[in-house]
């Protein structure tokens, strides 16, 4: 097999049936393991047993979301509707469900989330009768404070099979999701965070019409964070969105959804782009402090379908943020960015003595003047010019200092120059000029002090906004950061080819909310990436094996042939012969 199938090849239905959606459904929900909390939050010791059980929530929604529709609580409710009797009768409805049954379950559950009440109950008396004062939990103990967070963890953790191949990078990115309240107000403005990416001059807060917007009146009103709020959305914000597929960027109001994607190791092979992290912001708040978020979710998940996260690959929405904000906060948890620069973090800056720094690297003054300032790689760049480009960025990095040893525990790190490396040859430190010919030579005075032979010591706050392992630019760095197209992939998926994540997609209000069901719908995508990334490779379907079902034909789909629809021709009228 040369490459993966087309999905015409596989002989599979795009959507997945209702039972082979209940099937995963119920064994998503009892592998996420919130099923006991939910049901603790739901279900009261007193008055009569609840019709809809905090079992039929949970598989309900999950459901729904294996279908790949929009989650709106009264389509949840047809697909719960739908499934056979049996699967009603498994998740304890006894009765017709009804809406006000279905919202009431799914308010109780947002309520309890918001109030910090929902979690998983202690096996002990945790409280002593005698004393009043609560009892220490010993090592066994299952409780665990159920937050949001934890919540949208442990349910793609769940999504994702333990046969499935986790690498331990992640490429993360943000994209907008408009608030389905109606806009009351606009700004003067775009209203984002100081370290956000500097908003395009000319960008109108409010859209361009013949009949200029007016606001209502009480409008816009005061937030709980002190931003305006514009909608009776209360956690929904205006932010920016950059342009898309021809369509121009401005201002929006909803929240940013930061998604965390798994990406390919370096050099390694090729691994399904499955969301391994998510988490709802309002729009125009503090991208790094998101990104933060979603990293660290990894350990809030379940646990054993997690290796440890090692990379992170960022692009300038978050590079951008002040160090003390993303870069330094990455480097603390043990995590390599790979990044890219926007133009403002570009240029040279001085460094240690016989040194400076250009776009985030350490060179040495033997670096000559033609490759200090090399132009970006602009939107559109043909094949060959960006090759070209990029030949002078590997020149530039035969100058560079190279890593030579790993940060300690206070973040320091040693560098060794160029010659010490045996990237090029300088006539200050002898042993270089034993290399090939083919290396290029410094035109260092000799006897002169220079940095070429020297390892250097470089603090924490070294150029952090902008140190990455690879040069930036430079072939190496092309294939590592190219590695981030995962995060790209997941985002066409969600908003075109899968689902259709836009203004709509959910009709509730609030950051909750709307983070419960997205959890929902991307731990149910994650089940059909899976489902569609197995089949183009004839590989069976871990999810079908988990529950029991048989495995489709893994040869592919036949190639079809035309029949023929001709009973006779011109050639066997007149016989073999031609006349003549």
């Amino acid at each position: 097999m040369s490459g993966p199938l087309p999905w015409h090849r596989t002989g599979l239905h795009r959507r997945l049936t209702i039972e082979q959606a209940y099937r995963r459904a119920t064994l998503l929900v009892d592998r996420c393991g919130l099923l006991p909390a939910v049901r603790d939050a739901l279900h009261c010791e007193v008055g009569a047993p609840r019709e809809f059980t905090a079992r039929a929530l949970l598989v309900g929604l999950a459901v729904h979301a294996l279908r790949l529709e929009d989650m709106h609580l009264t389509k949840v409710l047809d697909t719960l509707t739908e499934l056979p009797g049996h699967a009603q009768k498994a998740l304890g409805l006894s009765g017709e469900a009804t809406y006000r049954m279905v919202w009431h379950a799914f308010t109780r559950l947002i309520d309890a989330l918001q109030a910090g009440t929902l979690a998983t109950a202690h096996n002990h008396p945790w409280v002593n009768r005698t004393t009043g004062e609560l009892s220490p939990c010993p090592k066994a103990c299952p409780y665990e404070a159920i937050t949001t967070t934890v919540f949208i963890a442990r349910l793609l953790d769940a999504s994702l099979p333990e046969t499935m191949p986790l690498t331990g990078a992640v490429a993360v990115d943000s994209t907008d999701y408009e608030t389905w309240a109606r806009r009351r107000s606009w700004s003067g403005h775009p209203d984002v965070d100081p370290d956000h990416l500097p908003v395009p001059d000319g960008t109108p807060a409010a859209p361009t019409r013949k009949v200029r917007a007016v606001n209502e009146p009480g409008w816009p009103r005061a937030g709980r964070d002190g931003r305006d709020q514009h909608t009776h959305d209360h956690d929904a914000r205006d932010g920016y969105r950059s342009g898309t597929n021809l369509s121009p960027g401005g201002v929006f109001c909803g929240h940013d959804l930061h998604l965390a994607v798994n990406a390919r190791a370096v050099g390694g092979p090729e691994v399904p782009f499955v969301i391994t992290g998510m988490h709802l912001a309002p729009a125009g708040a503090h991208k790094g402090t998101a990104g933060l978020t979603v990293l660290d979710q990894f350990p809030a998940g379940t646990g054993h379908r997690r290796p440890q996260l090692t990379e992170v690959l960022a692009d300038r929405g978050y590079s951008f943020c002040t160090p003390a904000r993303w870069a330094y906060q990455v480097r603390a948890r043990g995590l390599e960015a790979v990044i890219d620069l926007h133009p403002r973090q570009r240029g040279t800056h001085p460094g240690p003595p016989g040194t400076k720094f250009i776009d985030g690297g350490l060179f040495s003054d033997a670096l000559p003047p033609p490759l200090h300032d090399l132009p970006g790689f602009p939107i559109g760049m043909p094949s060959a010019a960006k090759a070209a480009l990029r030949a002078q960025y590997d020149q530039r990095a035969q100058y560079a200092f190279t890593r030579h040893s790993r940060p300690d525990g206070d973040g320091y790190q040693r560098f060794k120059g160029p010659a010490v490396a045996g990237k090029v040859r300088c006539p200050n430190f002898p042993r270089s000029m034993r290399l090939p010919q083919t290396r290029p030579q410094t035109r260092c005075t000799p006897g002169a002090d220079c940095a070429c032979g020297q390892t250097l010591t470089l603090p924490p706050e070294a150029m952090a906004w902008t140190r990455q392992r690879n040069l930036c630019g430079t072939t190496l760095w092309a294939a590592d950061y190219g590695r981030r197209s995962a995060v790209e992939s997941s985002n066409a998926e969600i908003k075109t080819h899968r689902l259709h994540i836009d203004r709509g997609f959910t009709r509730v209000m609030g950051t909750v909310k709307n983070s419960v069901l997205l959890a929902f719908a991307l731990a149910g995508l994650n089940v059909i990436l899976l489902r569609a990334w197995y089949a183009k490779r004839t590989l069976p379907d871990p999810w079908a094996t988990l529950t029991g079902e048989p495995q489709p034909a893994t040869g592919g789909k036949a190639k079809r042939t035309r029949a023929k629809r001709r009973p006779t021709t011109l050639a066997g009228l007149i016989g073999d012969a031609p006349p003549g």
